[in-house]
């Protein structure tokens, strides 16, 4: 009598279990995010694609390329740094610059200390650099969560691997996501509800050398005027605020990650400069944290473009009220390097 309930509770169980199993065997087959197996390039040209965690995009084809590359020289940032394109950087750095770009997705100092410490340890000199941040960046001391945030493994040990899979795995079977991916796969047309919801991101051009991205399409709309439509337009709508100061960041353990990934740069005689975002809110970065990364890193390496200024005051530099454009990438590194 007890082994029939037994064997009847198994069977419940292992029918209640049996769609988390075919999810897991999709999940490994597809592996939407790329976390899971090599990937010599981890995006096409031009083709509509799943939003992929650029920590983990950067640190293994770093891992990838250094082999050949032996790469020197980094761009270090959030995503607003992606602009900083490598091939005109270069025009200002030695002719022995090899270019890499490293950056996250609303990446934290937490993060960005880390990849810096990890090139350290992979041996690379890091001859050049440049940390392209702002007040979001420098506040975050702890990693982020989710999906398209949380630490790779490989810069924080593998004591990391089962938390971060795991996470990758929850957002894989969560109903809008894998209603979103059906829907791409069925059909082969990118919709506005999932660019809307950051589940799929518009063609892009990728070089994979330099880890680069290029928003093409984005460049072509506003060449031909059909980019700042009244849609668009309301997302820049009371997003300024000229007036304000943003709030004290650097606290103690803010102030020791900066400490180390100074000291880093000093122990490779890295060429540094520091660049704060001129973000279109327009709030300006506060004083004595500007005075805090002027003692840390020098002041003669700080360059602060926060707060009102030409750039900030013309919507037409931005692609929407978050992420200048790679003209203003351009524009900073001629003023940046003629002094």
């Amino acid at each position: 009598m007890h082994n029939k309930a037994f064997y009847t509770f198994l069977k419940k169980l292992l029918v209640l279990a049996l769609p988390m199993v075919v999810a897991f065997i999709c999940y490994l087959a597809i592996d939407p995010f790329k976390t899971i197996w090599h990937y010599d390039r981890y995006f096409e040209d031009n083709v509509a694609h799943v939003g992929l965690n650029m920590d983990f995009v950067c640190t293994e084809n770093f891992v990838n390329r250094n082999p050949v590359q032996k790469y020197n020289a980094f761009i270090f940032g959030n995503s607003r740094s992606q602009y900083w394109q490598t091939d005109y950087w270069q025009k200002f750095i030695g002719d022995d610059s090899r270019c890499y770009h490293y950056y996250g997705s609303g990446e934290s100092l937490y993060g960005m200390g880390k990849n810096i410490q990890f090139i350290h340890q992979c041996g690379n000199s890091i001859d050049y650099a440049l940390l392209v941040v702002d007040a979001a960046l420098l506040g975050q001391t702890e990693a982020k969560p989710g999906h398209l945030f949380c630490t790779p493994p490989r810069i924080v040990g593998h004591r990391n691997f089962l938390k971060f899979h795991t996470t990758n795995f929850i957002a894989f079977i969560h109903p809008l996501f894998a209603y979103t991916y059906l829907d791409l796969l069925l059909h082969k047309k990118l919709k506005p509800y999932m660019l809307e919801k950051y589940l799929i991101e518009q063609p892009i051009v990728y070089n994979p050398n330099s880890n680069e991205i290029v928003d093409q399409m984005f460049d072509e709309a506003i060449a031909d005027g059909t980019y700042y439509t009244e849609k668009r337009m309301l997302r820049f709508l009371d997003k300024q605020y000229p007036d304000s100061i943003s709030h004290p960041l650097l606290l103690q353990e803010n102030i020791r990650m900066l400490t180390d990934i100074a000291h880093i740069l000093h122990l490779n005689h890295t060429q540094y400069k520091v660049v704060i975002n001129p973000l279109f809110d327009q709030i300006k970065f506060n004083p004595t944290d500007l005075q805090i990364l002027q003692e840390i890193f020098g002041k003669q390496n700080v360059y602060d473009f926060s707060g009102k200024n030409d750039i900030t005051s013309d919507y037409h530099n931005y692609y929407e009220e978050s992420h200048y454009r790679p003209i203003i990438a351009q524009q900073l590194m001629d003023s940046i390097y003629s002094q």
